[in-house]
């Protein structure tokens, strides 16, 4: 038996905890110190059932980046899902061509492009890996970048994190401590060309490394994967899932870096909340696999292409994407002064609304997420648990205010200093 996670001054969230811990795996959820319960959600703020008020830097793992309970998005949902059914097995509605067709073409990339639903951001992944690997089936290996995570399933867990069960897996380096010269890369890439043959379908890398650290690599980075790849007829694939949808600061990651990968894997932020994913990508890969073979019970479902559409009606009408950028900076300040009163905090790393807090040690770490939540006069700040055993990441909504900011890091800054 677990034993719940409680929390001094908190009877109904400490009550509810109990409850699902005598009924739920505890396998559920990723850990955090925290474990908040809450009751209700707006904009960049929840409450939880005891009262206290949280400004949220998780926006729920990157998801929600328009907030919660966004007002023109909760309008344009409920207009698109009107009298719609929820189930598009071996059936299509109008919503659903209308979200890919609007998806494909706001992200404005050369060449004839196509679309593969999803309904979480790993199954995009294995979607994306089976359209290279079907386009050269006599290729059966598979880069990626050392330190990723794309997710805990099937060939999305072979090609994360920095060994694999799967013998076809090899893994390159990404920039993240070691100042490396591009010739480095290169040669790397060149030497398992040269043990593979032509052996090569796909090269897989997420835009940074978030649940590795909060790793930002340098723009030539991505080029000079883009270009092996081309070189050497590689299926590059981008896997952004978590930097989708104005989280670097541009409406995309691969915007962000300057390239074009052949396959983008989307999620989290694509749909604001509601379960979708979706492959992009060049038409002849995305149709290298025929009837059946991508197929799965919820991909595509109307009410998850109605929040897709009710998601860029927001990003159209509204400056989300200007605002991202415009708070990136004010937030950039916040960080480095931090960094500057609390010795425990080793490193700052980011861009655009993503950021990793890198602290003295896990310990500290685990510390610091519960003086946050703990915060002050029942107003707090929710981190979720320490990435990579020490890095706190940082990714509010991109519509968070100067003023929701301020009052952020007042907290932290009268809470941090009980570590």
């Amino acid at each position: 038996m677990t034993q719940s996670i409680q929390h001094e001054n908190e009877p109904r969230a400490n009550a509810l905890r109990a409850r699902l811990d005598t009924i739920n795996g505890i396998g559920q959820r990723t850990y955090t110190p925290t474990q908040i319960v809450v009751s209700r959600a707006r904009g960049v703020r929840l409450w939880t059932v005891d009262g206290v008020e949280l400004i949220d830097f998780t926006s729920g793992v990157l998801v929600s980046n328009l907030g919660h309970n966004h007002p023109l998005f909760e309008e344009r949902y409920s207009h698109y899902c009107a009298e719609l059914p929820r189930t598009s097995y071996n059936a299509l509605t109008e919503i659903e061509v209308e979200a890919a067709e609007r998806l494909v073409k706001c992200m404005n990339m050369s060449g004839p492009r196509k679309l593969l639903w999803a309904a979480s951001g790993s199954e995009g992944i294995q979607k994306a890996m089976w359209c290279a690997l079907h386009k050269k089936p006599d290729c059966p290996i598979m880069l990626a970048s050392r330190g990723g995570f794309h997710g805990k399933k099937g060939l999305a867990g072979d090609v994360s994190g920095e060994t694999s069960p799967n013998p076809n897996v090899r893994f390159i380096s990404f920039p993240m401590q070691e100042e490396k010269p591009a010739s480095f890369y290169e040669s790397e890439l060149d030497a398992i060309a040269k043990e593979c043959g032509n052996k090569i379908a796909l090269l897989i890398t997420e835009p940074y490394l978030g649940a590795k650290g909060s790793w930002h690599p340098p723009k030539w980075y991505h080029k000079l994967l883009q270009d092996w790849c081309r070189a050497n007829d590689v299926a590059y694939i981008f896997d952004e899932v978590q930097s989708c949808h104005g989280r670097t600061g541009n409406m995309f990651a691969y915007q962000s870096y300057e390239v074009e990968p052949d396959l983008v894997v989307l999620g989290k932020g694509l749909a604001n909340g509601e379960p979708a994913a979706a492959v992009v990508g060049r038409a002849d890969l995305i149709d290298s696999l025929t009837y059946g073979e991508a197929s799965d019970t919820f991909s595509g479902n109307p009410h998850a292409c109605a929040a897709v559409c009710a998601t860029l009606d927001v990003f159209e009408k509204e400056n989300i994407v200007e605002n991202c950028r415009a708070m990136a900076k004010v937030i950039g300040v916040h960080m480095c002064e931090a960094m500057k009163k609390f010795s425990f905090i080793k490193a700052v790393r980011g861009e655009g609304l993503v950021y990793g807090i890198e602290m003295s040690d896990d310990a500290t770490a685990q510390r610091a997420v519960l003086e946050a939540y703990r915060g002050v006069n029942e107003k707090g700040v929710h981190f979720l648990g320490p990435l990579a055993g020490k890095v706190l990441r940082v990714s509010p909504p991109l519509t968070i205010t100067e003023k929701d900011l301020d009052d952020a890091f007042s907290v932290l800054n009268q809470a941090w200093v009980r570590i």
